[in-house]
């Protein structure tokens, strides 16, 4: 890790995908460079081949033998994770467990997706009812389940912070912050094991500077 010379990270400005990343970095100290793509400048960068898979977050890593280009949110958060102190890299077990969460929640994101393309307003808010009503609230129960099992200590693995806490707390936060037409911010209402955990995140993250 020492032949690291510079760290860049291109997003979009607002959390997204990269919000748990900039927690990650702020939270371990990690000196970095938060690049802000304009939404309008996307689709250009995009054709002019800048960003590998086409998408964002990337994460640009200059080391001491040369530079390279990286996509995939959960693969920088991991990389962040393990500059910062948030992932159990000396445990394959606990390493096993954050990874299956940062993979839970792409399966969440990817619930949204239909909806968030979706033109026809009936449509789309026909499509997020079912997602209030039935589809988000049994995922969100799969959380509950998660955190139950281990053993209620406020974190999603163990008894630390980690990087998959951090990329739950951001989904979650985007379920609820009414930013989601047909999406109310009532949704964690039945699920008191979340609201406890997303509070104890929240405060932890509270206490670090961006």
């Amino acid at each position: 890790m020492n032949n690291i010379l510079k760290l860049r990270l291109h997003y979009f400005p607002f959390p997204g995908r990269a919000g748990p990343i900039r927690d990650a970095f702020n939270i371990g100290g990690v000196v970095y460079e938060d690049v802000h793509v304009p939404p309008e400048e996307f689709g250009k960068r995009k054709a002019a081949g800048e960003y590998p898979f086409g998408g964002l977050p990337v994460l640009d890593v200059q080391t001491t033998t040369g530079h390279i280009k990286v996509g995939q949110s959960n693969a920088i958060l991991s990389f962040a994770g393990r500059l910062a102190g948030l992932y159990p890299a000396d445990d394959p077990i606990r390493a096993l467990r954050v990874d299956e969460i940062l993979s839970l929640g792409e399966d969440i994101n990817e619930l949204l997706g239909p909806s968030l393309h979706e033109q026809d307003t009936t449509k789309k808010m026909a499509m997020r009812k079912i997602l209030a009503e039935e589809t988000l609230p049994r995922w969100i129960g799969y959380v509950e389940q998660l955190l139950i099992a281990n053993g209620n200590t406020g974190f999603t693995v163990g008894n630390n912070l980690s990087v998959a806490d951090l990329k739950l707390y951001w989904i979650i936060d985007w379920l609820t912050n009414g930013s989601l037409d047909g999406i109310p911010t009532t949704l964690l209402v039945k699920f008191k094991t979340v609201q406890a955990w997303f509070k104890n995140i929240a405060h932890l993250r509270s206490c670090t500077k961006s």
